[in-house]
């Protein structure tokens, strides 16, 4: 992001983190084996362009998004691996998609017939199917017949077969393992028939992490990639995986000695009964900031040390400082980050907000300024 002449605080996003999980995915999933990487939501909120870029880089087979907006930006920063789009498109849409080679999903006949009107030459798509996830996808049962119907339409060729089983426990990894196979009789079926070859995949990042293996030759993660965790809190060990999100931070813009008893608004209570310091960061709700969940306490990081998040407004963050020896305007403020052991990580602030991880960095999406590193 270009530099402005003011920025009340930034980002950092570490690319050198995120390839080495791209490396790990890579190493875990073994030789044979494509990864997809979603970077969908603008990369889980990490930044779509810089992030695809160096994921690119890092050599992933393909890169994923449900933005077609995000999908083009990609091509118009000059990324030229392949861009499949999960949907949130209409057949009229297809043409756009196609003059920029980005690779449609199908899942209904009108998108099928889309692309074989508006393309010139066979055009790729990847056909989801649904294997009881009940959003997008072509029920599993239909899905043998729908495939082999558009797969004779002109300028049409299916070149991917995928679906979406999330699970998030042992529970749920369960229910995953039981659909499987009949995603797998899929695909096996339509090789037979003489489709393919095909990009299949089923699996994602609750697999790569847990050790859950498949027959397809593709596997679609997100979440791992920006050291993000997919299952529940305790069921993976995510210490190969390195957090992409740095650093969140600003700096004071103003401090204010309160004596005790003094009639002062501070976090929604009239009056203190000692004496205290306050500080004030020039980010609020506007900038993705969030106040603690009930019975909960947000904190900062200052010289090393946790400060309480009193409350947080549209424009302002108002910090109790007591504890600091003479805090002066203009000194740096963590709200994510530092390297010492009263360090801040996302999973913290995710605790204190009363929301998953990928929720809290969410709320700073495209909000901040962004340094990369």
């Amino acid at each position: 992001m270009a530099e402005t002449a003011y920025q009340p605080a930034w980002t950092v996003i570490d690319l050198g983190a995120l390839e080495h999980n791209c490396r790990e995915v890579a190493r875990r999933v073994g030789t044979g084996v494509k990864v997809i990487a979603s970077i969908k939501a603008d990369a889980y909120g990490h930044g779509a362009v810089a992030c695809a870029r160096r994921l690119a880089q890092a050599g992933c087979f393909a890169l994923a998004t449900g933005d077609v907006a995000e999908a083009a930006a990609m091509r118009d920063a000059g990324i030229r691996t392949p861009i499949l789009v999960f949907g949130s498109f209409l057949p009229q849409d297809v043409p756009y998609l196609l003059a920029r080679d980005l690779i449609p999903t199908v899942y209904n006949f009108e998108t099928a017939e889309a692309v074989s009107r508006a393309a010139k030459v066979p055009a790729p798509v990847y056909v989801k199917v649904d294997c009881g996830l009940g959003r997008l996808g072509v029920a599993l049962d239909d899905a043998g017949i729908f495939v082999r119907r558009i797969a004779s339409l002109p300028h049409l060729q299916v070149a991917g077969l995928y679906t979406h089983i999330p699970f998030f426990d042992d529970a749920s990894r369960a229910r995953t393992e039981a659909r499987l196979p009949a995603f797998e009789a899929l695909a096996d079926s339509l090789a037979r028939g003489g489709i393919g070859p095909l990009v299949t995949q089923a699996l994602a990042s609750s697999a790569v992490l847990t050790g859950l293996k498949d027959q397809c030759n593709a596997v679609c993660v997100g979440h791992i990639l920006y050291g993000l965790s997919s299952m529940a809190q305790g069921q993976a060990d995510m210490s190969a995986f390195r957090p992409v999100l740095r650093e969140i931070g600003s700096h004071l813009i103003h401090v204010a000695h309160h004596p005790a008893g003094r009639d002062v608004a501070i976090g929604g209570h009239y009056g203190i009964a000692n004496a205290m310091v306050t500080g004030v960061l020039p980010v609020g709700a506007q900038h993705g900031m969030r106040g603690a969940a009930p019975r909960r306490t947000a904190e900062v990081l200052i010289r090393g040390r946790r400060a309480k998040v009193m409350s947080v407004t549209l424009e302002h963050t108002t910090l109790d400082l007591t504890g600091i020896d003479s805090p002066r305007v203009g000194e740096k403020v963590l709200v994510l980050g530092g390297d010492g052991p009263a360090r801040i990580a996302l999973e913290d602030v995710a605790a204190w907000q009363g929301r998953p991880p990928l929720e809290a960095a969410m709320t700073f999406s495209k909000r901040l300024p962004v340094r990369e590193i």
